[in-house]
């Protein structure tokens, strides 16, 4: 597990995680049936069709120099709103709130060294209106060649 505050943490996913969100969870499950015992699953193995329910708060991004970097490709509209994201956009120069970036860019990364699900709970997150949130994320790796991480898709849940 790694945490980027007390209030933040990320850990890859594994068979003793437990969800707060079902819908995290049918994510989480829904990447397990379309990876068939591989690494993950192809970009066009995912079809944004099976994903309807996650859409407004789903994202993909595209893993950059082995994962120096990423950059989103794809921004359901919930993210765009409660971040100001906006397709294209380096994940590294997103302009909200640091620690919200940084517990980001924090489960991005251990999903590509992990090649796994990352799962995060990040307590106080703030929105880009700096209004304070809980959220519960995941994040699944995509893999074209079957062994590095191009890109990964993302999930954003708010907690009450």
């Amino acid at each position: 597990m790694t945490s980027t505050d007390s209030g933040r943490s990320n850990a890859a996913i594994d068979e003793t995680t437990v969800f707060d969100s079902p819908v995290v969870e049918r994510l989480v499950s829904h990447w397990e049936t379309l990876r068939q015992g591989r690494v993950a699953p192809k970009r066009g193995e995912v079809d944004p069709l099976d994903l309807f329910e996650f859409l407004p708060n789903i994202s993909m991004i595209k893993v950059i120099n082995g994962g120096a970097d990423f950059e989103f490709s794809l921004i359901g509209t919930g993210l765009a709103k409660l971040y100001g994201l906006v397709t294209r956009q380096i994940v590294s120069q997103v302009e909200c709130a640091p620690e919200t970036r940084d517990a980001l860019l924090d489960a991005l990364k251990l999903c590509v060294e992990s090649k796994k699900p990352v799962h995060g709970l990040w307590d106080k997150a703030r929105t880009a209106k700096l209004v304070e949130i809980n959220l519960e994320v995941a994040f699944v790796p995509i893999s074209e060649d079957g062994n590095e991480i191009s890109r990964i898709l993302g999930y954003h849940a708010v907690l009450d």
